[in-house]
Formats: structure tokens, C-alpha cells, sequence
């Protein structure tokens, strides 16, 4: 009887020094995973609703004739920053919470899918998600200089301030989301996720948003960037349901 209890004594012991060294290693306990995955899919809708309330709140707090960005002169960027001060910063906080949101988004969605060795997919769509988030900011930076600048600033400096926030929170901001949504959608397909019908829409619809950086070259493409935006807010939606919902419980190989 006694060599028993001490044979489960040791039995015990063994298996507290494997849980608790488990934890230390950073090993997920039973449920943690899927409290993550939900954590992070909840930063797709926080990313549309700011985006798509700063568009709304650009178009209810504005005095005046509302800016085009694409198409304004310089006299009408001095008009609308200058005359505007409570938009600007009304759309800035919207947008910079839009950028914070979609980082965290693309994080999360990074290490669900690569929480291993990243690959070549892994690689584009970490740095898709950084462009995408980063040049979103810079454009909130660009267009408060503009703001501050507006009114006492040369032509040219106006000029350059208007192109740059038209730039990085149009072109590049979607050329770097059109990255990572390619790339999530490569390697949830190749990795036989439950949701593949995102991720079957988010392989044809990368590239399409990919055309967005054509207007860089050619201005006159800059007109369909409504449609380019409304395809990146499907694919994000889906995947922060699918995300929410659990679905996402398979990764792609490591080398994807």
C-alpha cells in the first residue's frame, strides 16, 4: 500500500512540473486559443465602423461645399482646412482609430494562421498589414499639417501636403491591404480553414484592389477607390465573423 501511494504521489507531482512548465513556455491552455481568435476578430468591425464614420462625419460637420480631395485646387484645400478645424480633427481621431484597429486586426490574423515559421506568404501579408495601417496613419499626420498649415503655408507646400494624404490614405493604404488580403486568402486555401468561401473571395479580390495603385501613374483610377474599399470591407468582415465563430482552428503549412 505504500509503494502505491507513493507511485501516485510522484505521478501528481510529475504532472504539475509538466503543466506549470507548459505555462511558462508560453503554451496555450484548453480554450485560450479561441479566446484570442475571438479578441482579435472583434478589430475588423471597430476598423469599418471608424472608417466609414469618418467619411460620415466629413460629410455632417462640414461647412460649405465638401473637399474632393482628388480633384481640389489649392484654393479649395486652404478653404476646407482652414474653415474646417473641427472635421479635420473629427476624421483624424476616426481614421487614426480605423489604422490602430486594422493593425491589431492583421496581427491576430497573422499569428492564427502563422504561428509558426511565417513563409513567404506569412512574410507578404505581415508587411501588407503594416502598409495598410501605416500609410493610413501617415495620412491622418499629412492631413493635420495641412490643417496647421493651411493658412499661412506656400501654394507648393499645400499642394504637396494635399497629394500626400490623398496618396497614403488612398493608393498605398489599399495596395498594402490588396497584400494582405492575397496572401491570408493563398494560405487559408492551401490550409483548408473551415471558411473558405472569404478566402476563395479574397484570392480574386487582392488583386482588384491591387489596381488601386495604377492611379498613382494614372489619376483617372482614383474614381473607382469606393469600390476598391468596399471589396477590402467584405473580405474583413467575413474573416472577423469566421474569426469570431471559431472557424479558423486550421493553418496553412509552415513554409506558405
Amino acid at each position: 500500500m505504500y509503494r502505491v501511494e507513493r507511485t501516485a504521489r510522484r505521478r501528481v507531482r510529475a504532472l504539475t512540473y509538466v503543466k506549470c512548465r507548459a505555462r511558462s513556455d508560453g503554451t496555450q491552455r484548453p480554450g485560450q486559443h479561441d479566446r484570442s481568435m475571438t479578441k482579435w476578430g472583434w478589430f475588423g468591425p471597430v476598423f469599418v465602423i471608424a472608417f466609414v464614420g469618418s467619411i460620415a462625419a466629413g460629410s455632417a460637420l462640414t461647412t460649405g461645399r465638401t473637399l474632393y480631395l482628388p480633384g481640389a485646387s489649392v484654393a479649395d484645400l486652404r478653404a476646407f482646412y482652414s474653415g474646417n478645424p473641427g472635421t479635420v480633427l473629427a476624421q483624424s481621431a476616426l481614421q487614426a482609430l480605423a489604422a490602430a484597429a486594422l493593425y491589431l486586426f492583421g496581427r491576430g490574423l497573422y499569428a492564427t494562421m502563422w504561428p509558426d515559421r511565417p513563409g513567404r506568404l506569412g512574410q507578404v501579408a505581415v508587411w501588407g498589414n503594416r502598409a495598410a495601417a501605416g500609410f493610413l496613419l501617415l495620412s491622418v499626420l499629412t492631413s493635420l499639417a495641412l490643417a496647421a498649415a493651411a493658412g499661412s503655408a506656400s501654394a507648393d507646400v499645400v499642394a504637396a501636403l494635399g497629394k500626400a494624404t490623398l496618396l497614403c490614405g488612398g493608393a498605398l493604404h489599399l495596395g498594402g491591404l490588396a497584400a494582405l488580403v492575397t496572401a491570408a486568402s493563398l494560405a487559408g486555401l492551401r490550409g483548408g480553414t473551415r471558411t473558405r468561401w472569404v478566402f476563395h473571395y479574397g484570392r480574386w479580390a487582392g488583386p482588384v484592389i491591387a489596381v488601386s495603385l495604377v492611379s498613382i501613374a494614372w489619376p483617372p483610377v482614383v474614381k473607382l477607390e469606393p469600390l476598391y474599399r468596399l471589396l477590402g470591407i467584405v473580405w474583413i468582415v467575413g474573416v472577423a465573423v469566421a474569426a469570431v465563430r471559431h472557424r479558423l482552428d486550421r493553418v496553412p503549412r509552415a513554409g506558405d
